[in-house]
Formats: C-alpha cells, sequence, structure tokens
C-alpha cells in the first residue's frame, strides 16, 4: 500500500473553491450523503417486506415472500455485496493504518479532518458506490451510478481525507465484493469463466494477447520507475484505472445491445462463448489493480504481474497440449501446471530472487485448483498474501 502525495492526488487536492466555484462544497455534499446508497437499498428491502405482509396477512392474497425476493435477487447482492465491501475496508483500516493525507500534511485540511482510529486505506465511500455500480452494469442506470461513483473518488482526494490509492482500492474492494456475493447466491455465475465449447486455436490467440498485456504492463511499470521514481507506480496503476473505466462503457454496450464496431470486432476475435460480454477481460483488469494498489514494492509487483499475466497464459497454451491429467482437476494437466511453475520462476527471479520459487509454487497450485471462483482474483489474492507475509506492508 503506498502513502504517496502523488500528482493526481496533489493536483485534485488543490482543486477548492476559489478554482472551481462550490466543488469543495460539493464534496462534503458527497461525503455526508454517501450513507444513503446503503440505507435506501435496505429501505426498499423492508418495504417490500411491509407490503408483501400486508397483501398476505391483511388482503388474504397469496404471497409469499420467499417469491418475491427471489424476484429481487440482485436487490440482496447488492445489500450484501456493499456490508461485505465495508467489513473489507474497516479490517484492512484498522489493520494496515495508513494515516490520511490531512492528517500527514494539514495543508490538506479542507472542511474536516478525521482522527485515528479512523485510517485512509482504503475508501469505504468508493467502496459502497463501486459495488452499487457493479450491481447496475447493463441496467438502465448504470451511466448516473458511473457519474456518482466517478465523482465519489473525486471528493475523498479533493476533501484531502484519501490518496489516489486509497480510492482506486474501494474501486476494487466494492466491485470484488460484489462479485463474491453474486457467486455465492447465484448459480448462475459459478460457470462464467469457462467456455461453453473450448477452441483450442481461439485459446492460443486469448492467451497470447493475455500474456502480451501483461509484458505491456511490466515495461510501462519499469519505464515510469525510471522516470518517476516510485511514483511512477501509481501513474500506471491510475491507467489501468482508466482503462477499466473504458471497458465498463463497452461492457455495459454489448449487454444493452449497442455496441460500437470496433468493441464488436475485439468481442469476435476474443471474447468466449458461454460468458458475460468482456467477462474474462474485465476480471483480468480488476485482478491487475488488485496487485497495484496492494503491493507497494516494484520487484514484488512485476514478480506478481509475470505470475498472473504470463504463468496463466502459459499454463493454458501448454496445457491443451498436455496428455497427463492433473489428479486434483481433470480440467487441467500437469504439463500446463509445470509450464505455470516453471515460467514464473524463471521470470520472476531476476525481480525478487529465490523468493519466485516460492511465488511460482503457490500461485501454480492455486491455478491447477478446481476453483469457485476465477483465477484473476485467486492468484493476485495469493501473490498479495505472499508480499505481506515476507515484507513490510507499508512504505
Amino acid at each position: 500500500m503506498l502513502i504517496s502525495f502523488d500528482a493526481i492526488t496533489r493536483f485534485i487536492a488543490s482543486i477548492d473553491n476559489a478554482v472551481i466555484p462550490g466543488i469543495t462544497t460539493f464534496s462534503y455534499f458527497l461525503d455526508m450523503y454517501a450513507p444513503l446508497f446503503l440505507v435506501l437499498p435496505l429501505l426498499y428491502m423492508a418495504f417490500i417486506f411491509a407490503k408483501t405482509f400486508y397483501l398476505k396477512h391483511v388482503m388474504g392474497e397469496k404471497t409469499d415472500i420467499w417469491q418475491v425476493m427471489g424476484r429481487e435477487r440482485w436487490l440482496i447482492r447488492l445489500i450484501l455485496a456493499m456490508l461485505l465491501a465495508l467489513i473489507i475496508c474497516f479490517a484492512i483500516k484498522y489493520i494496515v493504518q495508513i494515516p490520511r493525507p490531512c492528517m500527514l500534511d494539514p495543508a490538506y485540511n479542507k472542511i474536516y479532518c478525521p482522527t485515528a482510529p479512523d485510517f485512509s486505506f482504503p475508501s469505504g465511500h468508493t467502496a459502497i458506490t463501486s459495488a452499487f455500480l457493479a450491481s447496475q452494469v447493463g441496467a438502465p442506470a448504470f451511466l448516473p451510478f458511473f457519474v456518482i461513483n466517478l465523482l465519489m473518488g473525486f471528493s475523498r482526494i479533493n476533501l484531502g481525507v484519501h490518496f489516489l490509492n486509497d480510492v482506486l482500492a474501494g474501486f476494487v474492494v466494492g466491485f470484488f465484493s460484489y462479485d463474491i456475493i453474486n457467486r455465492l447466491i447465484s448459480s448462475g455465475t459459478l460457470s462464467l469463466s469457462k467456455p461453453m465449447h473450448p477452441n483450442a486455436k481461439f485459446e492460443f490467440r486469448r492467451q497470447l494477447l493475455h500474456m502480451f498485456v501483461g509484458i505491456v504492463l511490466i515495461i510501462l511499470v519499469l519505464a515510469s520507475t525510471y522516470f518517476y521514481g516510485r511514483n511512477g507506480q501509481i501513474y500506471v496503476e491510475f491507467l489501468v484505472f482508466i482503462i477499466l473505466q473504458v471497458m465498463l462503457f463497452v461492457i455495459n454496450d454489448r449487454m444493452r445491445m449497442k455496441e460500437g464496431p470496433i468493441s464488436h470486432v475485439l468481442f469476435k476475435m476474443f471474447e468466449r462463448t458461454g460468458v458475460s460480454p468482456g467477462y474474462g477481460a474485465f476480471w483480468y483488469g480488476m485482478g491487475t489493480l488488485l496487485l497495484f494498489v496492494f503491493i507497494n514494492d516494484i520487484n514484488f509487483l512485476i514478480a506478481s504481474i509475470i505470475a498472473l499475466g504470463i504463468g496463466d497464459g502459459m499454463a493454458t497454451i501448454v496445457g491443451q497440449r498436455g496428455r497427463m491429467h492433473n489428479p486434483i482437476n481433470k480440467d487441467k494437466t500437469i504439463e500446463g501446471t509445470l509450464a505455470f511453475f516453471a515460467s514464473v520462476a524463471l521470470l520472476a527471479f531476476p525481480f525478487i530472487g529465490p523468493l519466485s520459487l516460492v511465488l511460482a509454487l503457490i500461485t501454480a497450485f492455486i491455478e491447477s485448483l478446481p476453483q469457485k471462483f476465477d483465477d484473476n482474483f485467486t492468484i493476485p489474492l495469493v501473490c498479495i498474501l505472499l508480499f505481506l507475509a515476507t515484507s513490510s506492508p507499508v512504505q
């Protein structure tokens, strides 16, 4: 986790009422009314329960609450996702204990500055609105909640209560919380990451793109670090975030049958059949962003990108040609697992030394397991846990 007064954080925090009239007041307004994103769905659910009770016990209609809630399953997912996001945020806050910008520098104190034990990383406000946004992808209300989510992130930095990295972490936590809940209570999502009709040539093309993106990210991290020092990492992190916002728009348009010609070609070339539009690419990006917000060591970050971007691709490419089935997962081969291990161990060694063997062993094992959750989540998660176990989480 980065405590960084980077250029983006400084610029957003410098915008006050003298620069744009009312901007800080507007940021404070969002800060005060953000809890409504959690309260209103709860009130709506209470209204549904009360209405169903009235129709059944007062009006005598044959209405069952569980049938009604079955039709409102999206609401249950949303409420549980926001609660999970808050639990994760508060747990991380009190474990990591990163001070807020306004705690470290009084110049960042615009209207108020929460004091310890109220810490900075990650942004709970952003996590709530991001979980809400995740529930609206493909829905008519996507655009307004997309804008609200961006404004919420802006306001947290503008008020001087969060760094950019805190806000991006909140975005990741909110989306992953919704995906976790979605998978746990909706059987329809458990097979989203598996193609209905695997095609070797198609998967080879997809995995080459997967690996190419990983290599480009590594080059960007190395170049930005060379030119901008340790803050170079957060600039690449912000770029990944911007790309994810574009992907959300493309996915939303695809789900609403309004995609453009370029996205149509990309989906035709790289999209698996039987999955939600853009599912693999988006969560690959989210897994990458997860690595950026939690790993503050450039070398370990690059090693983790190698595991996610290159090792995973090698496992699929080699595994498709393998003949020895993995005894713990019939959908994987031993050759594929060995290819994952060898590629990560060799490529990550220049960056983290012998620790690359441990990273390769753990991530190869995780990738080979029969999983309920996508390895774009599980691989970054074990990378982060290994990083926290072997180094100081805060610098």
